[in-house]
């Protein structure tokens, strides 16, 4: 009876260390669903009780890293939106549990989708007739919201959104109330700043034209394409525009302001934000950091010393005969780069060439190598300088024996010599 209580007892202990176990690390990758096109917006990596590599890959977004360590804590990584519906997704890749034992973990991915400007509502129409401020226009209709219309009394445009409480429209320009800068000749000048539309001769805005969005973004405009000419309409014919016509780029980002003036002299800046890529030549292709760990038979994992240096493109180390895979883990100067690494898995006795190989997005013709030599430890070493030292023994045996030979004739020839003479 005791021998089954002592079994059941034991069971129970095992079977709680294995929970225990289960639950002694967890995986978890989060980060926002919803963005602006080219906002950059964090995500977060966590790896409780786990160390090891996560891969990154995207689409519709550009990652500040293709890969990041974990070591039993949190990573952030950034990613900037360039289209939607854009997908990130973390793989963990060689994660050991506080044991040191290997975890086989699935992927999980983030879906960003398009963060939709606001919509504003609750307010009256324009053109309803009725005042609710109690003021009037100088043609003798009434308006909307309380604030007197230009000209002939006519509402604003159609193509303007709803305004929101109290029925009057939303602007950062002061609101056109009658003064004596704004009064010429009797007649209210127009305090209308506002763009109808913008027209590119390249590309596509992001978000889609508003009058009330003021920034927009061009993203991933072709290298070749070294100017852009802009087009606007203003909503108010009597309002002047200016920062159009044709416009020289430069690579990367380029901050394009269009000012609107209305007749008053209010003025409203819209921008137009356009990316340009990146015309990488070889030189342009460079690592920020390089770090290598080596991983023995248990799946333990040390800090291998190189001596990085970007403008270093080939290294020499040594590793023991009970390391078999390398963990690289490269990150890169600029956007826009690949990378590849071969030769760091399954190392074998001897010299082993690792390549760590960086490409442009635009043109994999154009590539960066760097290279790591790297020695493994031959496991028989020992055995081969015995091997050497037994043919050295071999040849002085053979020298010895040589000798005794030799020195045997030249005796027996003194010897028979000596009989003859007798």
């Amino acid at each position: 009876m005791k021998k089954i209580i002592i079994s059941f007892i034991v069971g129970i202990l095992l079977l709680g260390n294995n929970i225990i176990n289960a639950a002694s690390y967890n995986f978890n990758f989060s980060g926002p669903t919803e963005a602006t096109n080219g906002q950059t917006v964090t995500l977060t990596i966590t790896g409780s009780g786990l160390t090891g590599k996560v891969t990154l890959s995207a689409t519709n977004a550009s990652l500040s890293s293709s890969s990041v360590w974990v070591e039993k804590n949190s990573v952030n990584v950034t990613a900037k939106i360039t289209g939607f519906p854009a997908k990130i997704t973390a793989t963990p890749s060689e994660l050991t549990d506080n044991d040191y034992n290997i975890v086989s973990l699935g992927s999980k991915s983030i879906t960003i989708n398009e963060k939709k400007p606001p919509t504003t509502g609750g307010g009256s129409s324009t053109g309803g007739g009725s005042s609710t401020g109690g003021g009037t226009s100088s043609g003798g209709s009434s308006s909307s919201g309380g604030s007197s219309s230009s000209g002939s009394g006519s509402s604003s445009k159609p193509n303007t959104k709803p305004s929101t409480g109290s029925g009057s429209s939303q602007t950062s320009n002061k609101s056109e109330v009658p003064n004596e800068s704004n009064i010429e000749n009797g007649n209210v000048k127009s305090s209308n700043n506002y763009l109808q539309s913008i027209a590119l001769s390249a590309g596509n805005l992001s978000p889609e034209f508003y009058r009330e969005t003021f920034e927009y973004t061009v993203e991933n405009l072709d290298e070749n394409i070294t100017e852009i000419e802009i087009g606007a309409t203003a909503e108010d014919e009597r309002a002047s525009i200016s920062g159009l016509g044709k416009i020289s780029l430069q690579e990367g980002e380029n901050k394009l302001p269009i000012s609107v003036t209305a007749e008053n002299g209010n003025v409203r800046e819209y921008i137009v934000v356009v990316n340009r890529k990146e015309n990488l030549e070889e030189s342009d292709l460079r690592l920020q950091s390089l770090e290598i760990s080596k991983i023995n038979k248990e799946g333990e994992f040390s800090n291998l010393e190189i001596g990085f240096d970007k403008e270093k493109f080939e290294y020499n180390v040594d590793v023991e005969e009970d390391i078999e895979n390398l963990d690289v883990r490269a990150t890169v100067e600029k956007e826009g780069i690949i990378v590849e690494v071969t030769g760091d898995k399954n190392l074998q006795e001897g010299e082993n060439i690792v390549i760590v190989t960086l490409m442009s997005q635009e043109n994999n013709d154009i590539q960066t190598h760097y290279i790591i030599k790297v020695n493994r430890e031959s496991a028989i070493k020992t055995s081969g300088e015995v091997v050497k030292i037994n043919e050295d023994w071999k040849i002085v045996t053979i020298g010895i024996l040589l000798m005794v030979l030799v020195s045997e004739i030249i005796i027996y020839a003194i010897l028979k010599k000596k009989r003859l003479i007798k």
